[in-house]
This record gives C-alpha cells, structure tokens and sequence, in this order.
C-alpha cells in the first residue's frame, strides 16, 4: 500500500549556493514506490518560491511526470519581514537561474500552494501526509484558512529543528540554536507545531555526518547515469559540490530526503514522543526548538538512524526506479 504525500519545499535546482537535498528529496519521492506524490508546493527558503517552482517542474518532467500539480507558496514569513539573510541572498545568485536551465511556469494559471494544500487534502481526507523540508508557511496558513484539515490530514513529517542531543551538528546552523527552516518562520512552525496534527521530527540531530547521512563526493562522482531524471540528479549533485552551502562534509548531507524516507518507513530508526516548543520571542534564541519537560507529547523525533544504510537504500531506489 503506498501513501499519499504532498511535499513541500524549497528546491535550488543547479542554483550556485543552494542546498542539493530538496531536488533530490523531490526524485526520492518519485522514485520511492511506497509513495504516491499527489503534489508539490513551494517555499521561501533556498531560492524564492517562484524560482523553486520553476525548479521542481524541471524535476518532475525529467522524471516523466508532468502531470504533477506545483503550487507557488508565498515568499515571506507570515508574521514578519523576509530575513536579511535571504533578501540579500536572492539579490545574487539565489534569486535567478543557474547551471540548469529551467522551464517557464504560468504561476497564475495554477492554484496557490496554500489552496492546492487544502484542495488535495479535502479530496483524500485521512490518506494525506506533508512531508515539510523547508519553512512551514504554507502549512501554517493551509490550517488557518481551513481549520477542518487538521483532522483531515494524516500526518505532517518535517525536517526542522535541532535539539542539540547531537554536540556538534544538532544545536543550529543559522544561529548557534535554531536551524534554518524553524528561524526563518518561527510563528509558522509555532502554530503548525500546535495544531493537533501527528507530527514527526526530523532535525539537525540525525541529519548530519555524525548519524552518517551523508552522500559522498566519491559516490556521485562514479554514478553512470542511465536515464533522464538520474542524468540531472547527478547534475545537481555536481553543482552543489563546486559550490556547497555547508561544508560539513565531502558530499551532499541529505537532511530532506532523510524526511522523505521517513514518510516511507515509519520504521526507519529510533523514534521518541517528546513535547517541543518554538521560541518566537527570545532576543538571542527566535526558533529554537525545545525540548520541554512537562506536558503531553506533541511530536515523534526521530533520534537515531542507520545513516549509511538508509543513504545506500535512497540511492538504489534512485537509480532502480528512475
């Protein structure tokens, strides 16, 4: 039995600077013959929303599946102004084409991430889980303009969030507390992180060369590509290496497509309920997770994987299935 997925997301794809992880967690769940994509919408976040649209069409039709509805998310946070970081961020590279070259979409002719969110869940109500691997504000926004899908949806699975159980890579990597999808829409990830939805974690803590999820420079420079989609993936990969965002490791970490697998294997690690929190008032800490000691769990983290197995599991489906 397959589960229906929507993803939403944040792909740069052949973008200078841009994480690799989104466009392959795209192929994952493509490829992935536990999962049905019905949908993919796009955030803020490696490269404005419009531009990740443009990318995931690329994606989709190099994977022969067009037909694959891509809905245009907003491009700020919903509560505040879009982050420095990223404005000046896509007044460079990150806001404009790359290596790869990107088909036109008619944005306006199609509906909104937030509508086509609600729309796909109404339409399979209990069959639904978000997979979530960039800030969650088209989640957010998806549940307060239609309160009833929170019961509609059967799960949210995201990567997000650090909780600092990993010393060196589980504490952030936009500040020293808080990962990048949590800070740049804290209000969003609080109230998604309230809405009663089931939750799964997926954070810093296990996404990481510590746990091992790590696609390695060596590997991707060996791939002999026999298709379309593998062609660009291994195109993808080799952009990121010439400029990655992160140099914790020799190769691409797969923080997103760790979410996707997750969404397929329920029982891929080591999971525990917790009751997590998002700071969105701190001066120092505005979105950080944490871990809270009193109250009734509101999530299930995943706190340890088999970083190697999984990684060589995703790229024999990649190539098998591609």
């Amino acid at each position: 039995m397959t589960r229906k997925i929507i993803l939403d997301t944040d792909p740069g794809v052949g973008i200078p600077g841009t994480d690799a992880d989104d466009p392959i967690a795209l192929l994952l769940a493509l490829a992935d013959p536990r999962l049905d994509l019905l949908a993919v919408t796009t955030t803020f976040g490696n490269c404005p929303p419009e531009l990740g649209a443009r990318g995931a069409a690329a994606v989709l039709a190099a994977a022969g599946r067009p037909d694959i509805p891509v809905g245009v998310g907003r491009g700020t946070p919903i509560a505040r102004d879009l982050p420095g970081v990223l404005r000046d961020a896509y007044d460079g590279e990150r806001g404009r084409e790359g290596a790869i070259a990107l088909p036109q979409i008619d944005a306006g002719a199609a509906p909104t991430a937030v509508e086509l969110i609600i729309e796909t869940v109404r339409r399979h109500p209990g069959e639904v889980t978000i997979v979530a691997v960039g800030p969650q504000t088209n989640l957010a926004e998806a549940l307060a303009q239609a309160p009833d899908i929170a019961d509609a949806i059967e799960s949210i699975v995201f990567m997000g969030g650090a909780l600092g159980r990993e010393p060196v890579y589980g504490r952030g990597n936009i500040t020293p507390v808080a990962e990048c999808n949590i800070w740049f829409d804290p209000e969003a990830a609080d109230q998604v992180f309230r809405a009663g939805v089931p939750l799964t974690m997926v954070s810093l803590d296990v996404t990481s060369p510590a746990s091992g999820v790590v696609l390695a420079a060596d590997t991707i420079r060996s791939w002999e590509p026999t298709s379309t989609a593998t062609r660009l993936l291994a195109e993808i990969c080799s952009t990121y290496l010439d400029r990655p965002m992160f140099e914790w490791a020799d190769g691409c970490v797969l923080y997103d497509p760790l979410a996707v697998a997750v969404a397929a294997d329920g029982a891929l690690g080591r999971f525990e309920d917790l009751l997590v929190g998002v700071e969105t008032n701190g001066d120092l800490t505005t979105g950080q997770t944490v871990e809270l000691r009193d109250g009734d769990p509101n999530l299930r983290a995943l706190v340890e994987v088999d970083g190697p197995r999984v990684v060589d599991h995703m790229v024999d489906t990649l190539f098998t299935h591609l």
